[in-house]
Formats: C-alpha cells, sequence, structure tokens
C-alpha cells in the first residue's frame, strides 16, 4: 500500500504533460548549451567580462548549438549613498542588455531585455574600491547572463505551445 501511495503521483504527474523548463530533448542539452553567444556589443569593460560569464555558464563551443544569441549591452553606476559632505558611499552597478536569439535552422528572432543590479562600496582604500566595483561588474554579467538564459528558454517554451 506504501508503494502505491509512492508510486501513483509519480504516474500522475508523468502523464499529466508538465515538462520542466531545463529539460533536455534527448540529450540535445539545454539551456545555453543550445546557444552560440555571437556578438557582445558593448563597450571594452564589459563586453569580455559578459563574454566570460558566457563561457562559464557553457561548456559548449557552439558548433552545434541551435541558436545564435547577440547581446548589447551598457552600464551605468549611480550613487546610493550620498554623506553629508557630498560624498558618495556606495554604488548601484546597473547592467543593462537586449539581446536576439536567432535560430539557425529557420531564421526566426526572438528579442528581449535585461537589467542586473549589483552594488559596491567606496572605501578608503582606493584598491579595494577598483576591486569591489570590478567584483559589482562580475557578478551583473553572471546574473545577466543567467537571466537571459531563463528569459530565451520562457520565450522558446512559450513558441512550442
Amino acid at each position: 500500500m506504501l508503494r502505491l501511495l509512492i508510486v501513483a503521483p509519480a504516474l500522475l504527474l508523468a502523464a499529466c504533460g508538465f515538462r520542466p523548463l531545463y529539460a533536455t530533448d534527448g540529450g540535445g542539452g539545454s539551456g545555453l548549451s543550445r546557444m552560440a553567444l555571437v556578438e557582445v556589443a558593448a563597450n571594452e569593460a564589459i563586453a569580455p567580462v559578459i563574454s566570460r560569464a558566457f563561457r562559464r555558464r557553457t561548456s559548449a563551443d557552439g558548433a552545434d548549438a541551435l541558436y545564435d544569441l547577440t547581446v548589447t549591452a551598457s552600464e551605468q553606476a549611480q550613487a546610493l549613498a550620498v554623506q553629508i559632505d557630498a560624498s558618495v558611499t556606495r554604488y548601484n552597478y546597473n547592467l543593462n542588455a537586449d539581446y536576439t536569439l536567432t535560430e539557425r535552422s529557420t531564421g526566426k528572432r526572438y528579442t528581449g531585455r535585461v537589467v542586473s543590479i549589483a552594488s559596491f562600496n567606496i572605501v578608503d582604500s582606493q584598491y579595494s574600491t577598483l576591486y569591489a566595483e570590478e567584483t559589482a561588474r562580475e557578478k551583473a554579467a553572471a546574473q545577466l547572463v543567467e537571466d537571459i538564459e531563463r528569459d530565451a528558454l520562457l520565450k522558446l517554451a512559450a513558441d512550442k505551445e
């Protein structure tokens, strides 16, 4: 009886048509492994950071990818905490990106916009401040790539339905 209680919900769930967003199609890969990063249009400070974040998220070389991905990104640092003497002690680092996902076989395009925000403190040590800013840039880029993946997968899943 206990086995039946455990197996029955699993069978019902399998029969309902539910399919996880990150499921693979017979070993075809999922997420970023199906996308090849073609171009990152951004300034020289953030383009390599976004490319590195993309490479960290996937191990595919893009040869067997189903989609080409182009990203246009911009960055902005916004003063968040300002002291009485007008000195800034904390910044929000905003990374904005528009992306286009193009299906290689049909040429169909999916577009989207994602925003990533990371904060960093300004301290007395200039080196520490520069390191904190670079770390915020890396963190924002990693989040941006994750958000692009999620948004693109949702659009692809909605299009298949």
